[in-house]
């Protein structure tokens, strides 16, 4: 029988500096409160600032869309939803 220790645990989480929990924490931000402000855009479901695997820091999350076409208006707020995490950056640091 294999002892199961805290290592294995940690094994498979990234730790993150305060400096870099602070950015993502700014980035997700941005992308929740630019899509509160757009009209088309889909509604937010969950942020969460925990880090998710090897290349993701943190995630916004979405309520999906059944609709597979998209108007100008919707498109162009999936763009400015996407760019929202970059610009509270910029604003920030």
């Amino acid at each position: 029988m294999k002892l199961c220790r805290l290592q294995h645990f940690w094994s498979g989480m990234q730790v993150i500096s305060k400096l870099e929990r602070r950015t993502v924490a700014y980035h997700e931000s941005g992308h929740a409160v630019a899509g509160w402000f757009l009209e088309h855009a889909e509604p937010l479901l969950k942020v969460t600032i925990v880090p998710r695997g090897v290349t993701t820091l943190g995630f916004a999350q979405y309520v999906p869309n059944e609709n597979l076409l998209m108007t100008k208006e919707q498109l162009s707020d999936v763009a400015c939803l996407t760019l929202g995490g970059r610009a509270a950056k910029r604003v920030k640091f």
